[in-house]
């Protein structure tokens, strides 16, 4: 059995990193040949493949699950939960490593001490809340209070309290610690506001095929990311879960007493982690070719829209492989950021050295995520010495071609997408940055610092 603390042991990356372009001036010069870099594998999938496996009645396994501390989190939780986790390496060179997961056929155990972890992932937090809604009693709880301890979740509570589950939690915005009593529930007709976060919708997705009424799932007040909705569709359709979604995604209606079946899923390649590694070939004038993206996922076109958008020169063929090229003009440009919200810090920290002005709209949701992805990341950038400009639900960016001049300390708030965007800027900073809770990383993408030195960028711990 593979327990969570052997997984997170894997890999370890520091706290404080200096970062800067191998030549120490803000452009370096381009290679002529390709790099290739494998993906690491994508959270989102990784995460929804391996709750179904939980649930179904029998041995999954899951090939190419991303390595980090979100799936090192889920994985305790599933352990908990009574499941039975094993790992499995490649059977040779080209195949990818799995999970082979024995499920608990729709009926997960109670933890001993009625207590789940969460850690700082939000994702595992706001989907094992819709599951833990069967059990009588559980308890969720974080050590990063001021990182996931401070994002809402009272639209979810609300939607599973019309299911008769009685839920605590502190502050009216329903912040952890979180307690559910009472379930499993029936079933029946509820709605829930998409406003604020999809990951509220997906968690009653899980949940509504093992009640014995199922559910009628009416979406209030928008949808956020509704990409990501269709991606645990997809999870749910290769599990054997039939759901009638509205092709507006405001309706579903999924029926009770199904079951969850034991499959073998591959997990694609990272969207978000592609574009940091875009970002850093076009700075590093390293062209790259990255493996394993999913081509029917409208967050990988969203991805290659706005990066051609911004002048870059990159291609995505039908294999999934995104080819970068070297020889990029970066230009200002208007995006829209919630088709690829994750991406958003990695591409605002491109922007920073494209010539003239670069908006990002319609990403408020950024704000609720592990930090203020829109402040937080802003102020950190001004301390660089870039030149942006939050708004309510977006950022402006005025670039700077020249590059910057660095030189000082930036802290990217415990948040793994600001320090994947700091590590950027310092990429073209003449001094180079020192990043503080670059270890924030490890929470999607524990190597990314090293392949950022395979890139050509000097990478060192402080």
């Amino acid at each position: 059995m593979t327990s969570a603390a052997h997984y997170r042991t894997t890999w370890r990356v520091p706290s404080r990193i200096f970062v800067r372009g191998r030549t120490g001036h803000p452009v370096t010069q381009a290679r002529t040949l390709p790099l290739s870099l494998p993906l690491p594998g994508a959270k989102y999938y990784t995460l929804r493949y391996l709750l179904a496996a939980l649930l179904a009645d029998g041995i999954s396994r899951v090939r190419n699950p991303a390595r980090s501390d979100d799936t090192a989190v889920l994985l305790s939780a599933l352990a908990a939960m009574g499941a039975v986790i094993a790992e499995e390496p490649p059977a040779a060179a080209p195949d990818p490593w799995a999970l082979r997961i024995t499920g608990t056929a729709g009926h997960p155990q109670q933890p001993p001490d009625r207590t789940l972890a969460v850690g700082n992932a939000g994702a595992v937090l706001r989907l094992l809340l819709g599951i833990g809604a069967l059990l009588p009693e559980i308890t969720f709880v974080s050590d990063h209070p001021n990182s996931l301890g401070r994002r809402p979740n009272a639209d979810l509570l609300a939607a599973l309290a019309q299911l008769g589950i009685v839920t605590e939690a502190n502050r009216p915005e329903g912040l952890l610690p979180i307690t559910l009593r009472g379930g499993p529930p029936a079933g029946g007709d509820i709605s829930v506001s998409g406003a604020r976060s999809s990951q509220y919708l997906s968690a009653l997705l899980y949940l509504a095929p093992l009640l014995p009424q199922g559910l009628h799932i009416t979406v209030t007040d928008g949808l956020q990311s509704a990409d990501l909705v269709r991606a645990t569709l997809r999870v749910l359709e290769e599990a054997g879960i039939r759901v009638e979604a509205a092709s507006d995604l405001r309706a579903f209606t999924i029926p009770g007493g199904q079951h969850y079946l034991a499959r073998d899923y591959s997990v694609p390649g990272d969207v978000p982690s592609s574009a940091a590694l875009a970002g850093a070939s076009l700075l590093l004038g390293q062209p790259v070719r990255l493996a394993t993206l999913d081509t029917t996922h409208r967050e990988s076109a969203a991805l290659l829209a706005a990066l051609s958008s911004l002048g870059a020169p990159v291609t995505l063929d039908d294999s999934g492989v995104l080819a970068v090229g070297a020889d990029a003009s970066l230009r200002g440009a208007r995006l829209d950021g919630d088709p690829l919200i994750d991406s958003v810090p990695v591409l605002v920290a491109t922007a920073c050295f494209a010539q003239g002005e670069t908006r990002f709209e319609n990403a408020a949701n950024l704000r609720l995520k592990e930090r203020d992805r829109i402040g937080d990341l802003c102020a950190e950038l001004q301390r660089a010495g870039c030149d942006v400009r939050p708004l309510d639900d977006g950022i402006v960016v005025r670039g700077q071609p020249a590059g910057i001049s660095g030189g000082v300390t930036v802290d990217a708030h415990d948040d793994h997408r600001l320090a994947q965007a700091l590590a950027l800027v310092a990429l073209r900073s003449r001094d180079g940055l020192v990043i503080t809770s670059a270890d924030a990383v490890a929470k999607s993408y524990p190597t990314f610092f090293d392949d950022l030195r395979l890139l050509g960028a000097e990478v060192r711990e402080v």
